[in-house]
């Protein structure tokens, strides 16, 4: 059980794959103009309707949602951004109760968008779907060059230019590790340069060395008393200790690298994410209806992302309603930066 329980959660939860840095093929013919302002800020927005769907951004889940209903939300994606290459992917994914099949209405609309120095925000590549269209993918941003003018958007060009969009390919899979699937991945490649760092955490060492879902449940068990997960484990009890004594400000610092991830997407210049995060550890805790509830060392199971990059316990945050089901999570994952672990998604 403990295993079926491992392997379902790393599909289920957001996951993450390494992106290997690149540099742009033109080179000195793809370069960044005043247009953009001083930084770019970049985010995906992301629409759909009738199929199970994720987003990936990079091979790194940003997104998803099994309701097979209407969705509509944007993901500032700056710590996704490399320079050079970046990948674009929507996976959907046709459930086993209907009989693997996808809707033949389902729709989704998935563009990068690139906030120029007048502020706005402007589409750059795309992936349009449309299943019951007579060209599902037609709706797609078309591959070439483009260039971008503040105010106005990004226009087709020749070279030289300041980005390259490819045109969008389809796999269909059927079978993953042997086990019975029906998806379609759609994927979009963007060349383009920025000042952006590629993720902190890439550059961090790896968590461990082999696949956590080949582990056997004893070697997984071995993994998990290790010093260096115990570690992980502390992470999370300090921040359950400073909630607890209601030192809030302290709990929420170490949310610090995430929020200023958000923050700089959403021009937050006043500390309102932070506050915000505050106010809700503050009011939970004086609610005499939720309680925070301790970690338990022996029952909850750490993960580990597909890059050996990030490690989290889920749930591990949580203050639960009393007397019913319902309760509020805070999700927090860490990164390994040789000495310590890192709060940063």
């Amino acid at each position: 059980m403990r295993r079926i329980f491992i392997l379902l959660g790393a599909v289920m939860l957001l996951s993450f794959t390494a992106c290997a840095k690149q540099e742009t093929k033109q080179g000195a013919k793809m370069q960044l103009t005043p247009d953009y302002g001083k930084k770019p800020s970049y985010r995906l927005n992301i629409e759909g309707f009738g199929n199970m769907t994720e987003v990936f951004f990079n091979g790194c889940k940003v997104f998803y949602d099994f309701s097979r209903s209407q969705f509509a939300t944007s993901y500032p994606i700056n710590n996704y951004v490399t320079t050079g290459e970046n990948e674009l992917m929507v996976r959907l994914v046709a459930p086993k109760k209907l009989n693997y099949r996808f809707n033949p209405k389902g729709w989704f609309k998935v563009y990068l968008e690139v906030r120029d120095a007048k502020g706005r925000w402007q589409r750059l590549g795309g992936i349009v779907y449309n299943a019951s269209a007579k060209e599902p993918l037609g709706g797609s941003a078309p591959e070439g060059y483009y260039t971008l003018e503040a105010g106005r958007g990004y226009k087709a060009v020749a070279l030289p230019a300041e980005a390259e969009v490819s045109k969008v390919t389809v796999e269909h899979k059927e079978k993953r590790n042997r086990v019975k699937i029906n998806t379609k991945e759609f994927i979009q490649t963007l060349i383009f340069p920025t000042p952006f760092p590629r993720w902190k955490f890439l550059d961090s060492e790896d968590i461990v060395e082999d696949d956590i879902e080949v582990l056997t449940s004893a070697e997984y068990e071995k993994l998990r008393k290790s010093p260096k997960m115990q570690k992980l484990y502390d992470a999370y009890e300090e921040i359950l200790s400073l909630i607890k004594e209601r030192k809030y400000e302290k709990a929420v610092n170490k949310f610090d690298e995430r929020i200023g991830e958000y923050a700089y997407a959403w021009r937050d210049t006043k500390n309102a994410l932070k506050q915000s995060l505050i106010n809700k550890f503050r009011t939970l805790s004086d609610d005499p209806n939720y309680e925070l509830v301790p970690l338990d060392r022996t029952k909850k199971y750490f993960f580990i992302e597909e890059n050996r990059k990030l490690a989290y316990i889920p749930s591990a945050i949580k203050f639960k309603k009393k007397g019913v089901a319902f309760q509020r999570i805070f999700n927090a994952k860490f990164r390994w930066d040789g000495k310590e672990w890192i709060l940063t998604r």
